[in-house]
Order: C-alpha cells, then sequence, then structure tokens
C-alpha cells in the first residue's frame, strides 16, 4: 500500500516541480504550504481509496462464508432437526421443563400463543375497507396526512374483512451455550 502511495507521491512531485519553475519567487512559502497540503490530500485519497476497494473484498468474502455457514446450518437441520425435535419431547413429556440442557447449548419447545390475524375479503382492499370504515365506524379510521383504517379497532362482525386464526403452537428452538467471563476466545 505504501508502495502505491510513494509512487502516486513521486508523480505528484512531477507535476508540481513543473509548475513551480513557472511561479514567481515571492510566492515560495505560499506554494510549499499549499504544495505540503497537496501531497497530504493526495495520500488521504490513495487511502481511502485502497481502504474502499478492501472493503469491498473483505464484504465480498464474508458474504460468502456467511452463506456457506448458512448452508452447514440447513444441512445439520435437515440430517438430524425432526430426530432431535422427537428425542427432545420424549426426555420432556409429562415434566414441567419444556427444554434439554447440553453442554453445547439449550434444545427445547416454546408455545407460541394463538393469534389472529386480520385480512380483507376477496374484492376488498385498503380503499374500500377506508369507505366502509367512515360510514359505518368512523372511529376506526385515522388521519395524520393521508387517512387510513386501523384494522384491529373495526368490529368482528365488519363485512370488508375476515380473521385469521392461527392456534398455538409448539416450535422447537437451540440457543448456544453462554461463554464464561474467563473464555478467551470471547
Amino acid at each position: 500500500m505504501t508502495d502505491s502511495i510513494d509512487r502516486v507521491s513521486e508523480e505528484l512531485q512531477v507535476y508540481i516541480d513543473a509548475l513551480e519553475a513557472q511561479c514567481d519567487e515571492d510566492d515560495n512559502e505560499i506554494t510549499a504550504y499549499a504544495r505540503a497540503r497537496n501531497r497530504v490530500q493526495g495520500d488521504r485519497e490513495a487511502v481511502i481509496a485502497r481502504q474502499n476497494a478492501e472493503h469491498a473484498k473483505i464484504d465480498a468474502n464474508a458474504a460468502k462464508m456467511l452463506k456457506a455457514c448458512d448452508n452447514r446450518d440447513s444441512a445439520i437441520e435437515w440430517k438430524w432437526g425432526r430426530l432431535i425435535q422427537d428425542l427432545v419431547y420424549q426426555k420432556t413429556k409429562g415434566g414441567k421443563s419444556r427444554f434439554v440442557d447440553t453442554l453445547f447449548g439449550r434444545c427445547g419447545f416454546r408455545k407460541t400463543p394463538e393469534r389472529t390475524k386480520r385480512i380483507f375479503r376477496d374484492g376488498c382492499d385498503k380503499a374500500t375497507s377506508l369507505t366502509w370504515a367512515k360510514k359505518n365506524y368512523p372511529s376506526a379510521v385515522r388521519s395524520n396526512t393521508t387517512e387510513w383504517v386501523v384494522l384491529s379497532e373495526l368490529p368482528g362482525d365488519c363485512s370488508e374483512i375476515w380473521d385469521k386464526k392461527t392456534p398455538p403452537t409448539d416450535k422447537f428452538y437451540w440457543t448456544p451455550a453462554k461463554k464464561e467471563k474467563n473464555d478467551e476466545r470471547a
């Protein structure tokens, strides 16, 4: 990196020396100051350009490495995921605990709550629901710069939307083991 900076500095110096030959003697100190600042600025721009090039290479390499990690993670899940879920379920069945601790982390199940999502009926959209809400349920209409309908405030018997309910489920999870404070790799 310093070789390219030195080469650029030398090229600039040759150009600046040629310009100095045409200057007046009285402007020596001003010229020296400007030349010094110009050299520093040239060096700064060369370093920034090199840094940007290196960052682009590092980012591309990191993206490839992260993609490889994601692929390995997917392969592990494909190979052992369902088997481990069944083993953890068998181990925790009938007990209070819903997880198993290992040296390398915790595997278990989390209960996801029942969810309700409001969905527009066929042929309806935001504009038609806004028109319906203005007529039938104006308290659900909000306005700052534009008007919109707060779907959660519409009544359950609204003809424009329907509620899609998702039942509660058990979701399998794995969390890595906590690193010790004295762990040198942390």
